[in-house]
């Protein structure tokens, strides 16, 4: 009389096998949505630049002059306020000059 094995389901090896490769896809895949997160923060820092500096050629066009500070262009931003910098940083702009260039002091969020 034969002895019929019924085996079903996954033997050891088979699950190691599974978990390393899953192991192996997360370690690849983490960094990369990390640099995502970064790159992003630094694309809508760039976008913020120049919108404040079109907000800035608009006060110019009805003043006549450079605005003495950022918080002078405000009512010509949407929502009547100066962006934020999505990592934190701080923007300023170089006063008096025919091209007002607006930079950011995080590393990596300037405008070329």
């Amino acid at each position: 009389m034969k002895k019929m094995h019924n085996a079903k389901g996954f033997t050891l090896i088979e699950l190691v096998i599974v978990i390393v490769i899953i192991g192996i896809l997360a370690a690849v895949a983490i960094p990369k949505f990390v640099d995502l997160r970064s790159n992003a923060e630094a694309s809508a820092c760039k976008s913020n630049q120049a919108a404040i500096e079109t907000a800035i050629s608009l006060y110019v066009a009805e003043h006549g002059q450079a605005p003495a500070s950022l918080n002078d262009v405000a009512p010509y931003m949407a929502g009547g306020a100066i962006p934020q910098c999505p990592s934190g940083g701080t923007y300023s702009f170089v006063e008096g000059s025919d091209n007002l260039k607006v930079t950011c002091s995080e590393e990596n969020h300037q405008r070329e």
